[in-house]
């Protein structure tokens, strides 16, 4: 059976903002370690299910994520610091800090 591409190619895109190096070692390995498992399947729907499965499954772990940063962003608004500067400092668009600050304040109601 051949698929096209591999589990050791480099990403097609990261995500804006993506830096080199910013998941930890533990992580990458863990998650390659998962592609390889399930690049090793014989049967191409099991391996189109444990895909799916997979991004499911990693959706909630990002979720954890997104509830950090809010925190981060909702701590920084509650220290003073404008969306300007959070935008400066973190990268993010002023839009973006408005909007994460908007969900930040509702998660805290």
């Amino acid at each position: 059976m051949t698929f096209i591409g591999s589990v050791d190619d480099a990403p097609r895109q990261l995500r804006k903002g993506a830096r080199r190096g910013a998941l930890s070692p533990g992580a990458r390995e863990a998650l390659r370690d998962e592609a390889k498992r399930i690049a090793a399947l014989k049967d191409p729907i099991a391996i189109v299910k444990a895909v799916g499965d997979a991004f499911a499954a990693l959706d909630a772990e990002l979720k954890r994520f997104a509830n950090v940063r809010l925190s981060a962003i909702g701590a920084l608004r509650e220290a003073g610091w404008s969306y300007d500067r959070i935008a400066a400092a973190t990268g993010l668009s002023k839009e973006r800090v408005a909007q994460l600050s908007r969900e930040a304040s509702r998660s805290q109601d």
